[in-house]
């Protein structure tokens, strides 16, 4: 700004001379760790309530420190997730990170979503168990929440002991089962399937053998079969074993059994889209979810089972996270591929010979 003479006031003079101090000094002051990846975003799906809570409070905040990279968090369900992607097509998907049940990701795998992991952009693949990584890579499970068998202790006296057991007569009409349209469900009818045929694709003989276990209660959402079992509607039921220390805690008189056949899980299966445009901050989101760190952090916190060998399961967990290290080559494992290839006519069926 000039006065009426055309020379620079002294108040003006002195407010150039700061401005160019301060100009100075922005110049020679340290880079921001982290600034070279601001503006950087990655987009992530995450279930709601507390898994989206303990997200946002527990895991982000280190990661995005450490990175300078923002996550954001699409909340939602797998079959959103899914929808989604279709719509936007493979060179437009709209999230960065998917990670859901493998029933979903194998669906999304070969319509060509996904990328391949790469061991040099996520180091800790190399400590991933073997049972836990995807074929070729192109995915991995970041988290394994296995599921067995839960009973209340003060209304069964004679606890099951494998997944046969379900069909003896003294559980009759005191059961809990999923509906197919949940994973649960759907594994249920392969285990059917390999443990009264031998094989899990033998759904003729798992349809005939679930029919034998009418009447019992479905429930399409695992919130769902710990409200009946807590209120007594069922005595026996299907049931992430997380969810049973969880319960205890609040009082449920509740035990689980790991059936000697096997088990099987909620998986969480993490995957890089191929559309991603930061596909660095992507592979560096999931490497973090590995490390042992983390991994310990939703184990104490959720009882979930660690997939890092790495990972030292505390003694006063193990009770509560029976299955970790190479325990977790006993959960049982499926051809999604094959599953998703014959869905619409399990559901229907099912819906006609057992819902009906």
């Amino acid at each position: 700004m000039r006065c009426r003479g055309g020379r620079l006031s002294g108040r003006t003079k002195r407010v150039a001379l700061t401005l160019m101090i301060l100009s100075a000094l922005l110049c020679t002051l340290p880079p921001i760790p982290g600034a070279r990846a601001q503006g950087k975003q990655i987009v992530v799906t995450s279930y709601g309530g507390s898994w989206e809570q303990f997200l946002r409070a527990e895991i982000l905040p280190d990661f995005e420190k450490q990175s300078g990279v923002k996550v954001e968090l699409a909340v939602g369900l797998a079959k959103d997730w899914l929808a989604n992607m279709l719509a936007a097509g493979v060179d437009r998907a709209p999230y960065d990170v998917v990670i859901t049940n493998e029933i979903w990701a194998s669906e999304e795998r070969r319509k060509g979503f996904f990328a391949t992991l790469l061991p040099d952009k996520v180091p800790n693949l190399k400590d991933v168990h073997p049972a836990a990584r995807i074929k070729g890579d192109a995915g991995v499970l970041v988290i394994i929440q296995p599921v067995g068998i839960a009973y209340r202790t003060d209304l069964v006296q004679k606890p099951p002991a494998s997944w046969k057991d379900l069909w003896k007569p003294e559980y009759k009409g005191k059961l809990g089962l999923y509906t197919i349209t949940n994973t649960a469900g759907a594994t249920f009818l392969m285990v059917a399937a390999k443990v009264w045929a031998g094989d899990a694709k033998k759904v003729d003989v798992a349809f005939s053998k679930i029919k034998e276990l009418k009447p019992f209660r479905q429930t399409d959402f695992s919130g769902n079969m710990e409200a009946l079992l807590t209120q007594g509607e069922v005595h026996i039921g299907i049931l992430d074993v997380p969810a049973v220390p969880r319960l205890s805690r609040q009082g449920v008189k509740l035990a689980y059994v790991i059936p000697r056949e096997g088990m099987f899980m909620f998986e969480q299966d993490a995957n890089v889209t191929r559309a991603s445009k930061n596909k660095e901050a992507a592979y560096a989101f999931i490497n973090y979810l590995l490390s042992p760190a983390v991994q310990l952090k939703w184990s104490r916190k959720f009882f979930l089972t660690p997939v890092n060998t790495k990972v030292q399961v505390p003694e006063e967990l193990r009770k509560d996270v029976p299955i970790h290290g190479d325990k977790i080559r006993s959960i049982l494992q499926w051809d999604w591929n094959w599953y998703n290839d014959n869905k619409e006519n399990f559901i229907k069926r099912w819906t006609r010979e057992i819902s009906g």
